[in-house]
């Protein structure tokens, strides 16, 4: 007898711009020319300073993570029915999320993931995520964080509510901070 095969949805993928990237890319190199026009223009004795190593040392890791992104073109986020993506974090499974955090701070919002487990095994982990984890935790409280500015057009809102659909009991809080709305 035939028996009915359930058919996996395909995943949901969320895509940045592509602008986003190459504006990282520019920074990147302006960051790494300017760092080394401070260190051809200042004295020797005071050659290595924190402007010049810190110029160059945030350039190359923007065009660096620019550069990651074009050339190795993963989904930003990508939602299915076994879990969610981050691209620069890799796959983390449903059962590993305890709750979702939709925050706003005065410039921006972030899509915060609250683990279950605080060292969580993360499937396809990406070196970038040495890069994003710390400042997540600075800016919004959370290693594994996403940040809408990055993300545009893309709106945490539309990513939120495939989360939901593919994970009706998933926890989804929002917090407004300093007179931001959700829209």
């Amino acid at each position: 007898m035939d028996q009915l095969q359930e058919v996996p949805t395909p995943p949901t993928i969320f895509r940045s711009s592509w602008v986003r990237w190459l504006e990282l890319i520019l920074l990147g190199l302006i960051g790494i020319a300017g760092g080394w026009l401070l260190l051809v223009f200042t004295t020797t004795q005071s050659a290595l300073t924190f402007p010049v190593l810190g110029a160059i040392i945030s350039g190359t890791l923007s065009l660096l993570l620019g550069l990651h992104h074009l050339v190795r073109r993963s989904p930003d986020v990508a939602v299915d029915d076994h879990g969610v993506t981050f691209g620069p974090f890799g796959r983390i499974p449903w059962a590993g999320i305890s709750r979702i955090h939709l925050r706003a701070s005065q410039t921006m919002r972030y899509l915060a993931i609250e683990l279950v487990e605080p060292g969580p095994k993360l499937t396809e982990r990406r070196w970038p995520r040495w890069v994003y984890g710390p400042i997540g935790k600075i800016y919004a409280g959370y290693p594994l964080t996403v940040s809408e500015r990055w993300l545009r057009p893309i709106s945490l809102d539309d990513i939120a509510d495939e989360l939901l659909r593919r994970n009706p009991g998933l926890v989804i809080t929002r917090s407004e901070q300093s007179g931001l709305r959700w829209w």
